[in-house]
């Protein structure tokens, strides 16, 4: 009898413990079936973990001309609007710990749609795959790392980043693997980069030595445009670039005011003067125009972007000091992609925002 009561209780723990393996297995069926369809319930196409809000620009009873999409903060928000067969395959990978940006600085954005993310705070840059839903932080090569960071470009499947410490450019392939270097011999501070298409030149912005120096994208200092100086064609610590066609569009920021060049360096015009009101600039940095020929200027003093034609003329601001959905702390690049997608570095909010022009139609 002893034997048999033995028995009979080990036979109810074992009964016990399959139950609650049972419940644990449901539970973990459920949950993987409640991403599965959470990952449908997104709308398809969506970028990130998107937020509730509806802001637009300008406000009521003007009509709104741009909207806010979301907020990148990082890896974690690469979750939403995944397919359901992507979220069944992360539960049974298990969680990741995030990446996250700590300072991001600027953007570049490949022909395939590739998010490249200068991270000078984190000493890093960033690759994200919008598509894939995957996002890589490429730190340094070899038994070397970046230092500072702070300009991006892709030139096909090449990465160009600029190191401000480093004191020069880095090339890096697609995968992130590194490719070359140049510049060390003739840069001092370098900071903005942009690629120039009608020459296949890489426009590097000099900050510590007012000026752009113009390389073959072998690494070859081809010219030096500017000096500096206030007249127009000189510069005083510029400190982003962007080509638009024929034309050259420079932050001159310690002058207030942004240049429009030619390519051999010619000035062509400005935007912006010292002051605080609108069309003024104080601390001019991003640079950026879309496929209508709007050019886009960050100012990380007046914490907001402010958009003009190609002849200067002030059209619109949008965004302002905070926190919140589509406000900005210290904003410093920006990048608009093949689908007029304008994209913000808010270096002091630790994010990437996006934004949409707004068109008639809708």
């Amino acid at each position: 009898m002893m034997a048999s009561g033995v028995k009979t209780r080990v036979c109810h723990r074992r009964t016990g413990l399959r139950s609650r393996r049972s419940c644990r297995l449901a539970a973990i069926w459920c949950a993987m079936l409640g991403m599965a369809f959470v990952g449908c319930a997104q709308p398809r196409g969506a970028l990130f973990k998107l937020g509730g809000s509806a802001r637009v620009w300008p406000r009521a009873p003007e009509a709104a001309r741009i909207k806010w999409v979301g907020a990148l903060g990082g890896s974690d928000d690469l979750n939403a609007g995944i397919p359901a067969r992507e979220a069944w395959a992360a539960a049974f990978r298990g969680p990741r710990p995030p990446i996250r940006f700590s300072g991001p600085h600027s953007i570049a954005i490949s022909e395939g749609g590739l998010l490249a993310v200068a991270d000078g705070a984190a000493a890093s840059v960033h690759v994200v795959d919008l598509d894939e839903r995957t996002h890589r932080v490429i730190s340094g090569w070899g038994e070397e790392r970046f230092d500072v960071p702070i300009g991006v470009a892709w030139v096909g499947h090449r990465l160009f980043v600029t190191d401000a410490k480093r004191h020069e450019v880095i090339e890096l392939d697609i995968e992130g693997n590194f490719r070359g270097r140049f510049g060390r011999d003739h840069l001092t501070r370098p900071v903005g980069i942009t690629h120039v298409p009608a020459s296949d030149r890489l426009c590097v912005v000099d900050g510590g030595g007012h000026c752009l120096r113009m390389f073959d994208t072998a690494g070859t200092l081809t010219n030096t445009l500017g000096e500096r100086g206030s007249t127009p064609g000189a510069f005083n610590f510029p400190s982003h670039v962007c080509c638009a066609g024929d034309r050259l569009i420079v932050s001159d920021s310690g002058n207030f005011r942004v240049q429009l060049l030619d390519l051999r360096g010619a000035p062509l015009g400005m935007i912006g003067r010292k002051g605080d009101g609108a069309g003024d600039l104080s601390l001019p940095k991003g640079v950026a125009v879309d496929s209508a020929g709007h050019i886009y200027v960050v100012d990380a003093h007046f914490e907001n972007v402010q958009v003009f034609d190609d002849s200067g003329r002030l059209l619109m601001s949008f965004g302002q000091e905070g926190r919140g959905d589509g406000e900005f702390w210290l904003p410093a690049g920006i990048a608009i992609d093949g689908n007029d997608r304008i994209w913000v570095a808010d270096s002091g909010n630790r994010r990437v925002q996006a934004f949409q022009p707004i068109r008639d139609e809708e």
